[in-house]
């Protein structure tokens, strides 16, 4: 237990004693300090479980968990394997093409079960979903235990006849047995953008981003080509459904042309009333910002973007970097990348629920030659974090817990994945108080379920 020695106490002790006792503080904490850095080779996790079929090559998972434990895993799939990707023709006077052909797959673990099931198709028709690992689909479920679900589509659009990428929404309310027919969340650009954006496309509606209250109300974002010129800035749209996405209100554009264009979106409820959204904003000369931005009345408006902190990055290029959000009681917590650091990595940082200024970030991993691709969930005071990064070897799946909601962190420790090829990670915390993990390891979608710490004593 903690050993707290007040002025009073010190005064009516013999030095001897004083000496005595301190000497038993420095050596439990010694004791327990150890042990924790002894769990970085032997955690918490339990049995690894793969949720996507081994002959089936999967990418950038998304996973979140049911009320009765159900744990419901998406991502996307390109194909058999062996088979290669499926893109688009490589335009004349391009690097490459933006265009691609994927597919949105499901399974899900029903509780006491010991393998993932009802592995199906979400998209239609086959080669729909827009599918790369920096604009992943996106998941959320609500009290009422429906799934919910935002992923990228290809398509034409009807006022151009051109190619286009959209967002589009879909929701299962049996637990996983049947989603909805997709609804496409923006209207349909009138601006062919070609020659402007190249690689194939006309226009863009991706990179979205979802938060769902507790009760329902679904908050979904996607970044915009629309109204883009030479300086290739995006917008940022937002879309509402207040009756757990059976119908939405109209597309709201909250934020003007100066958003990175290919940075994904991440939102989260923290209530009916509040929520955030984290975009990456462009200032001065090609200076890419991570920016939150708080909605205290359910998503009516919002504040004015406010900046992460941490290095000024300047990049003439989109950096492809979401930012990974939770709340934990009145605080909202970021962890981005930020490639301007020296060595580049993750940078953590907290606000109070209003979004007014963050603390001086901190690294996440200081001993990470490069850490990336974060996500984060929460339970009640507690916050994990999770990222994939390089220490002195192959890519890793690391993670780090906060017992005290953000003023402290346990020391960082590691998943055993092997020889694999491993990254992309994601979080969700159980009704049982553990949290859910998945990552992709060479082409395999893994889970595990991840035990929440008992110690008191910080890392960091």
């Amino acid at each position: 237990m903690p050993i707290f020695l007040n002025s009073t106490a010190r005064q009516g002790l013999p030095e001897s004693n004083l000496r005595l006792l301190l000497a038993m503080a420095f050596t439990f904490i010694s004791s327990v300090l150890l042990t924790l850095s002894a769990a970085t080779a032997d955690n918490g996790a339990a049995e690894v479980l793969a949720a996507s079929p081994e002959d089936r090559r999967a990418q950038a998972p998304a996973l979140a968990v049911t009320s009765d434990g159900t744990v419901h895993v998406i991502w996307i799939d390109k194909g058999a394997v062996g088979e290669a990707d499926r893109k688009g023709a490589k335009v004349k006077g391009t690097h490459h093409s933006h265009q691609a052909f994927a597919d949105l797959y499901y399974a899900r673990l029903l509780p006491d079960a010991g393998t993932f099931s009802d592995v199906q198709m979400l998209n239609p028709e086959p080669g729909q979903v827009w599918g790369f690992s920096i604009s992943r689909p996106v998941m959320a479920t609500d009290a009422m235990d429906r799934v919910h679900i935002v992923y990228p589509v290809n398509g034409t659009s009807p006022e151009t006849g051109k190619s286009v990428a959209s967002s589009f929404y879909t929701r299962s309310t049996d637990l996983g047995g049947h989603f909805d027919p997709p609804t496409q969340l923006n209207r349909d650009p009138t601006e062919d953008l070609s020659a402007l954006i190249m690689g194939g496309l006309a226009q863009a509606q991706v990179f979205g981003g979802l938060a769902v209250s507790p009760e329902g109300s679904v908050h979904t974002f996607w970044l915009d080509t629309r109204g883009m010129d030479a300086s290739m800035r995006a917008a940022l749209y937002y879309r509402r459904s207040d009756n757990g996405g059976a119908e939405f209100g109209e597309e709201v554009r909250i934020q003007e042309n100066n958003q990175c264009p290919c940075c994904q979106i991440s939102a989260v409820a923290q209530d009916e009333s509040s929520l955030f959204v984290s975009a990456r904003q462009i200032h001065g000369d090609n200076i890419r910002t991570p920016m939150m931005m708080h909605s205290g009345d359910g998503g009516a408006s919002f504040s004015s973007p406010v900046a992460m902190g941490g290095t000024p990055w300047r990049l003439e290029g989109c950096p492809l970097k979401l930012t990974a959000m939770a709340v934990t009681g009145s605080r909202v917590h970021s962890l981005v990348h930020n490639g301007a650091e020296e060595p580049p990595g993750l940078l953590y940082s907290h606000a109070l629920d209003d979004a007014g200024s963050f603390i001086t970030p901190k690294k996440i991993h200081p001993d990470a030659a490069i850490s990336d691709s974060p996500a984060m969930a929460s339970s009640g005071q507690m916050l994990l974090a999770v990222w994939h990064a390089k220490e002195d070897g192959p890519r890793q799946i690391f993670y780090r817990f906060s017992l005290d909601g953000g003023e402290t962190f346990l020391p960082v420790q590691r998943f055993d994945t092997g020889e694999a090829s491993v990254g992309y990670p994601a979080v969700a915390t159980a009704p049982d108080g553990r949290f859910v993990v998945a990552w992709q390891a060479d082409e395999v979608i893994h889970v595990t379920y991840l035990n929440a710490p008992q110690q008191t004593v910080a890392g960091l």
